[in-house]
């Protein structure tokens, strides 16, 4: 089958769409600038790119995690960062690589050409030549590599947590999921215990109750978490607090002012404490047991243990916030866990504060839409649009108050009322 050419009146329009979108970052300077012109970038990119390239790149394409996962263990990215320089390949720390690589009998560190490269170097360099491919790395002369900002940013405990659950819990469960699809007639799994994820483990269980037997898994989850967190604006900084939480809170003896529902180890309470240490009101943060235990919070800061399938034990707060929780559930479920919550609010007074990433009906950015396929396969859950979060809060006894949207791309704010 012959390539189909490019019509050069339409690459030259999206050359204009790219210098356009281009011109109003740099004068602007914004995210939402940036993303359209991404947006741009990946059109003419499309447009110029051959169906059998695509193709062969789709096919090829988990060989690039596989070695962002491999470079993490080998310590690439950090040796990279620590030289802050120009490195050789014949150069690369010799002790590290031992460590690493300790089957291999290190033969010489005299690298003339790929000949005589040792089996660490010549698997060192196979790694290397796919980083710097997709940029990860800067490949600055032949076997001399050097660390950009991508390099630095793998180098955070957050991102080697964020890439390690991809890889290691998500990749195996993406392999199996034509199989299982195939199994149940390509439908949407309704329960939370019968999904990939149980159908790959072998089990009835949650991914949470697998999580929380181990400790140190636990632990990994959380950096995880706190690594995905750090790099988004949190929604204090753009969302009214004071107008749709402080003003109108009743400050009575014991009053709570915010709970954050399976809060975690409190990242979003402490900052929103930090920011409002004068505000009168308790702030409890709620999760499981397992979660809670051994925490140290800053005075101020409650925890309550909690279950989200059972009956909330705050009565009355003034707001109640869920972060990445409903997304995690199939509907069904999000139900039941709303309804924990229409007894225990206070209608015209308590709201319900849900912040999630909210998928566009057309033209949805690929990061969210990738999130929605990794919650269906680890939790049977879903990322959502704003019809669908309307219809399912209608529908568990709640009206949507406004969806808050953050001034940058990046998940949204849902103010809710009991109905």
């Amino acid at each position: 089958m012959s390539f189909e050419i490019p019509n050069i009146g339409d690459i030259e329009e999206l050359l204009d769409q790219l210098c356009r979108a281009t011109g109003n970052f740099k004068q602007d300077h914004n995210d939402l600038e940036r993303i359209a012109a991404l947006k741009a970038a990946r059109r003419l990119v499309q447009a110029l790119e051959k169906p059998y390239d695509m193709a062969l790149m789709t096919g090829s394409s988990p060989v690039q995690p596989l070695c962002v996962r491999i470079a993490i263990d080998l310590d690439i990215f950090k040796t990279l960062t620590e030289r802050d320089g120009l490195v050789n390949l014949r150069n690369w720390p010799r002790s590290r690589t031992r460590t690493l690589c300790s089957q291999v009998i290190m033969l010489h560190l005299n690298i003339v050409d790929s000949c005589t490269l040792t089996s660490t170097f010549l698997w060192i360099e196979r790694v290397l030549r796919i980083l710097a491919g997709a940029g990860y790395v800067v490949e600055y002369d032949i076997r001399v590599y050097a660390a950009n900002a991508m390099t630095r940013y793998m180098s955070t405990p957050g991102a080697v947590a964020v890439l390690k659950f991809g890889f290691d819990v998500c990749m195996p469960l993406y392999a199996k999921a034509p199989e299982y699809f195939r199994e149940n007639g390509f439908q949407t799994p309704l329960e939370s215990n019968k999904g990939l994820f149980q159908y790959v483990e072998k089990t009835e269980e949650s991914m949470w109750s697998l999580l929380f037997k181990n400790q140190e898994n636990m632990d990994e989850f959380y950096v995880h978490m706190t690594g995905r967190k750090a790099n988004r604006p949190t929604w204090i900084d753009w969302f009214p607090v004071q107008e749709c939480i402080i003003d109108g809170f009743e400050d009575q003896e014991g009053g709570v002012l915010l709970v954050d529902v399976a809060g975690g180890r409190g990242y979003d309470l402490e900052i929103f404490h930090a920011k409002f240490s004068d505000v009168p009101g308790r702030l409890i943060v709620e999760d499981l047991p397992q979660v809670l235990e051994g925490m140290t919070l800053s005075p101020g800061i409650e925890c309550q243990p909690f279950d989200l399938f059972e009956a909330q034990p705050v009565k009355g707060a003034r707001a109640y916030y869920m972060k990445f929780v409903l997304h995690d559930w199939a509907d069904r479920q999000c139900h039941q866990i709303l309804q924990q919550f229409k007894g225990t609010m206070k209608k015209g007074y308590s709201k319900l504060l849900i912040e999630e990433v909210i998928l566009a009906d057309k033209d949805a950015e690929p990061i969210p839409s990738l999130g929605d396929w990794m919650m269906l396969a680890v939790h049977c859950g879903m990322e959502r649009t704003r019809s669908h979060w309307e219809r399912l809060l209608t529908a568990s006894g709640f009206q949507v108050v406004k969806f808050w949207d953050p001034p940058y791309p990046g998940q949204s704010i849902i103010e809710a009322e009991v109905s």
